[in-house]
């Protein structure tokens, strides 16, 4: 489901400030942000992710713009895919580079460390415009996924709660609004909370800062609630380093 405008930052706000049960807001970027709470205590982290699910790094990644590939699915040997805009394909942008760790996942034309059968190094995605992916983007994108996974797992444990007792997950960002969020679960990027209960809010920081520049009451409640907030550095955990690795592999994060 996707909550737009205005709505969202009223609906992500208050929802943490007073809401009831477990509910865990995710912003995946370059550094993404993950904040979870019990309605009691909250709990704050910022996972250095780098940019490989914007684009960076990779051979044909690229942001969300006219000609990226957006969404992609096996369709028989080769790839079957979507562009933004409708147009011949550029590059492949972070919501059609999860459906391809996925689908290479789900035929098992990649194992779980990110090897490739018949040790191959790359496939082709569009062979028309040479559009490949190779074993070297599904490392960086195996490492940037397991910063991902650790502060969503941290944060999990720190409030002593699992994955499947969460009652809502927003996700925020622009790259959230297109990725396929059963995809982003089974590989690993996303913990793995029922689709259901996963909600799309948009650029939830963006709405959330004109909400504060135009309401008084939102800044008195943003005030109260700035305090309360526990910032967790990941790196301090004493298993940081073996949840790193786990989570490099592609496979849906521990619950």
């Amino acid at each position: 489901s996707h909550v737009g405008g205005d709505t969202a930052a009223d609906l992500v706000a208050v929802d943490f400030a007073g809401g009831e049960g477990i509910r865990m807001l995710i912003d995946i970027g370059t550094n993404t942000e993950v904040v979870v709470t019990d309605g009691t205590r909250f709990l704050a982290a910022s996972c250095p992710a780098g940019p490989a699910f914007e684009g960076g790094l990779l051979r044909f990644g690229m942001p969300g713009a006219d000609g990226a590939i957006e969404s992609v699915r096996l369709d028989g040997e080769g790839f079957a895919f979507g562009t933004i805009g409708d147009v011949d394909p550029v590059g492949i942008c972070g919501s059609g580079l999860v459906d391809v760790l996925a689908e290479l996942r789900r035929a098992r034309w990649m194992n779980e460390e990110g090897r490739f059968r018949d040790s191959l190094d790359e496939f082709f995605i569009a062979p028309a415009q040479g559009i490949t992916f190779s074993r070297s983007d599904a490392s960086l994108l195996a490492q940037a996924k397991a910063a991902n996974a650790c502060g969503q797992r941290i944060l999990l444990r720190r409030l002593g709660v699992t994955a499947d007792q969460v009652d809502r997950v927003y996700l925020a960002g622009g790259f959230a609004n297109a990725v396929d969020v059963a995809n982003a679960i089974s590989i690993g990027l996303l913990a793995p909370v029922p689709v259901e209960r996963v909600v799309r809010v948009g650029n939830a920081a963006l709405h959330g800062a004109a909400g504060l520049l135009l309401s008084k009451s939102r800044r008195e409640a943003l005030d109260s609630l700035i305090g309360r907030i526990e910032h967790v550095e990941l790196e301090t955990e004493e298993d940081f380093f073996e949840l790193f690795v786990d989570g490099c592999r592609f496979v849906p994060i521990a619950a």
